[in-house]
């Protein structure tokens, strides 16, 4: 018997792998929690990818704009530029880098309020806490790698606010520090 393909996602929680047909004979990979038909490994063509929150898909490879070293500069310096109670999370699109992020320094309080604190885990409460986009830095000159970035606007409809253009090292050192304070929203 062959073993089932397995991914465990940052929460824990195990993800398998399965092929569907789909519109016009195509097989489509998918992921589900649950184990039934389970691949043995998923094709050299597809990728495993973990969405900010935890959900896990199987989506065909995509040819990155971006060098692995610019995605891993990124997944380096944001989690130590931000404040310690939040937590970063760097979702790779094809030229783009979305910063997520989710602030867990209210928690504290939170319990406090809760009529039951008694054995109350804050790292399952920090779980649950969702991870918002706040920053997305764009490849903006292929040949120069230098890139744009933009803050996510709350007013009316989200989208984003364009804010500079440089170096992604810069650009990371000068921006994303602003994420989970006050000043980010000053930020335009």
């Amino acid at each position: 018997m062959t073993e089932k393909m397995t991914y465990i996602n940052r929460k824990g929680q195990a993800y398998f792998f399965r092929t569907v047909s789909g519109r016009r004979g195509t097989q489509i990979v998918c992921s589900q929690k649950k184990t039934a038909d389970d691949l043995a490994a998923i094709p050299d063509t597809h990728e495993i990818v973990e969405l900010p929150n935890g959900q896990v898909s199987c989506r065909k490879k995509i040819k990155y704009d971006l060098l692995p070293e610019e995605i891993a500069l990124a997944k380096e310096l944001c989690p130590k530029l931000v404040k310690p109670k939040v937590l970063t999370f760097v979702e790779v699109k094809k030229k783009a880098l979305i910063i997520h992020s989710k602030e867990t320094s209210k928690l504290d309080r939170i319990v406090e309020r809760l009529p039951v604190r008694s054995g109350v885990d804050l790292s399952v409460l920090a779980d649950n806490i969702p991870f918002e986009p706040m920053m997305k830095l764009e490849l903006y000159d292929k040949k120069f790698r230098t890139f744009m970035v933009y803050r996510m606007c709350f007013m009316g409809e989200t989208e984003w606010m364009p804010l500079d253009d440089g170096p992604l090292e810069t650009l990371l050192r000068d921006y994303v520090y602003h994420i989970g304070q006050e000043n980010f929203y000053e930020l335009f």
